[in-house]
């Protein structure tokens, strides 16, 4: 399990290395290209919480393994951004990442 940290060190949520490997590229290239986005995610005690991406508010990626990212899911987290609505961790499309799908890795 990895963590989000936003704006500060106290705000911290637990996410599936899975997603946060994605989530991570996605906010990167997001914030790169100056687009922000709202990202809605699960909490503690499960709630959800929305969060305003933006390139002043610091945010920190903490994975405990490093995953194979796949290009199918990394296109539609993009799409999902890029909507009014922002990327909705919380729909079942980002939930559990499928096995299936085909490894892409990231190259800096």
């Amino acid at each position: 399990m990895g963590q989000l940290s936003y704006a500060s060190e106290s705000q911290i949520v637990e996410v599936d290395d899975r997603v946060l490997a994605h989530l991570r590229l996605v906010t990167v290239t997001k914030l790169r290209r100056g687009e922000s986005f709202p990202l809605t995610l699960r909490t503690a005690g499960r709630a959800t919480e929305t969060l305003w991406m933006h390139a002043s508010i610091p945010v920190r990626f903490t994975l405990d393994e490093e995953v194979e990212l796949q290009r199918p899911m990394l296109v539609k987290m993009m799409a999902a951004a890029s909507t009014a609505g922002g990327l909705d961790l919380t729909d079942v499309d980002f939930a559990p990442l499928g096995s299936a799908l085909p490894a892409m890795h990231a190259v800096a």
